[in-house]
């Protein structure tokens, strides 16, 4: 059985005659009236009767339409999916480490989502250790995570990109006199806190620099609740700049820095090198470093 064999009984049940159905597929009507019983021969049951001027579908031909007509709308959605595809569309895997997926991917997938809208965006967000699992077994297409300024959170056949920088701040209510100038680690230490849980990133780099655990008078379970509750004048928090850079600009936070908090961190992409790209893949890359 071929699917052309399917699209030829699929019309003349519609047309309900053997000359309406070869004006349609432009053959002559012996040619379909051929196909038509090379089915029945094939399957053999009758598949069709003649009634009055017209043709009608035995109880066998009902049921050979029923599968037909999912058969052919399932190679018909295959059809639709590949030339989409083709055409710079269908899905593309990142997975991203907290805070860049929150404050930095948004802003550079804008523009790309706006000029392929059938692109399809799945974003995962996982620790840098399963982002790299990830995407060395295929699971993913691109990953983004912080690293040293110098040096990516992991090596392996990549090719990697940088997507910008990151570094600590202290971040103070809005209009804080305190705000723009660089306090010392003595400084932050006896201010009182507003933190991450423990086993943040932030609250690592602050125990290292204090060179002690830190005692917050309030610890918080997400970046935005630290910014809520140090806004409201609980206390002073540590953050990622790229996480409090909206809130400081638009003036409902301040933000002061401590050059013993270290260096920046910076924000890194990677993809496989040995990897077949399909086209959406390859665009959403260079949007990702365009800006």
């Amino acid at each position: 059985m071929q699917l052309g064999q399917l699209r030829v009984f699929q019309v003349v049940a519609k047309c309900q005659t053997f000359t309406a159905a070869a004006e349609v597929l432009g053959r002559s009507q012996p040619a379909i009236s051929m196909q038509v019983r090379a089915l029945e021969r094939e399957l053999g049951v009758p598949l069709v009767e003649a009634s009055h001027r017209h043709i009608r579908l035995t109880v066998a031909g009902e049921e050979l339409l029923r599968h037909a007509n999912r058969v052919l709308a399932g190679i018909d959605g295959l059809d639709r999916a590949m030339t989409r595809i083709r055409g710079g569309g269908g899905p593309v895997r990142i997975g991203a480490s907290a805070t860049p997926s929150s404050y930095l991917l948004p802003y550079r997938l804008a523009p790309f989502v706006r000029e392929y809208p059938d692109v399809q965006i799945r974003l995962s967000v996982e620790n840098p250790a399963a982002l790299h699992e990830l995407l060395e077994n295929g699971a993913i297409d691109v990953a983004v995570a912080m690293g040293a300024n110098d040096a990516p959170p992991w090596q392996g056949e990549f090719e990697i990109g940088t997507l910008g920088l990151d570094e600590m701040r202290i971040v103070l209510p809005p209009g804080d006199v305190r705000a723009g100038r660089d306090w010392s680690i003595a400084e932050l230490g006896e201010a009182p806190l507003v933190l991450r849980e423990s086993e943040s990133h932030t609250r690592v780099v602050l125990q290292r620099a204090l060179g002690c655990e830190p005692h917050p008078v309030m610890e918080m379970a997400s970046n935005e609740a630290v910014k809520r509750a140090v806004a409201a004048g609980v206390g002073v928090g540590v953050l990622s700049e790229l996480s409090v850079a909206w809130e400081v600009d638009a003036g409902r936070l301040s933000a002061a820095t401590c050059p013993d908090l270290g260096g920046p961190r910076r924000v890194y992409s990677f993809r496989r090198l040995l990897h077949r790209r399909l086209p959406a893949e390859e665009a959403f890359w260079r949007a990702l470093h365009a800006s």
